[in-house]
């Protein structure tokens, strides 16, 4: 039963990191009028294929390149806040409950794969947000790659930190969700531009 909550923390976690990513695009999206309900995204049960959506596509035409950037970095921003805003707080508290300690850890690893796997992975194999970014702007894939090795020291420091009785649960977790969010958007990013031609 131990072992079921875990998964179903751990899942909801994961959930909860990818709907506030897509906030981040869709936050941006409505700013400038491209939406109208920056709460409302589209995140499936089964987490592949996340988007801003709905978004009025004719608007989005007409964004600068400026705008389009920042809609391209809006998830990533809110990823790198909220991992960072978490970390604080488990440093500066002491948490006692394994179930709220397992969230909280998950909470920010998974923000920082997140970040990773995009500024990283998604600079080495030009994937989603990425590929938007350096279609606008080549000059920052390098930039991007360097922060997301950046991040990644980061996230390895604060994988060192996780207590033992969480840690099996994380680093799995974690690792099932690198090699699915590097998949997924390599399937997206394939499906996406299929889709335009």
């Amino acid at each position: 039963m131990k072992l079921l909550l875990e998964i179903a923390i751990s899942y909801f976690t994961l959930y909860l990191v990818i709907w506030l990513h897509e906030l981040g695009h869709s936050y941006f999206y409505w700013i400038y009028g491209c939406k109208e309900n920056w709460l409302k995204v589209s995140v499936k049960p089964y987490l592949f294929f996340s988007t801003p959506a709905p978004v009025d596509e004719d608007r989005v035409e007409y964004l600068t390149d400026k705008q389009n950037l920042i809609v391209s970095y809006g998830g990533i921003v809110v990823n790198l806040f909220m991992a960072f805003v978490v970390i604080i707080i488990i440093q500066i508290n002491s948490i006692r409950n394994n179930y709220i300690e397992l969230f909280l850890y998950q909470f920010v690893t998974l923000h920082l794969s997140e970040v990773v796997t995009y500024l990283v992975l998604g600079n080495i194999y030009l994937v989603s947000d990425m590929k938007g970014i350096a279609d606008i702007k080549p000059k920052l894939r390098p930039i991007n790659f360097g922060l997301g090795i950046l991040v990644s020291a980061v996230y390895f420091i604060f994988i060192k930190q996780i207590p033992q009785q969480i840690f099996s649960i994380t680093i799995i977790f974690n690792l099932i969700a690198i090699i699915c969010m590097g998949v997924g958007r390599i399937a997206f990013t394939y499906y996406y531009s299929k889709k335009q031609q």
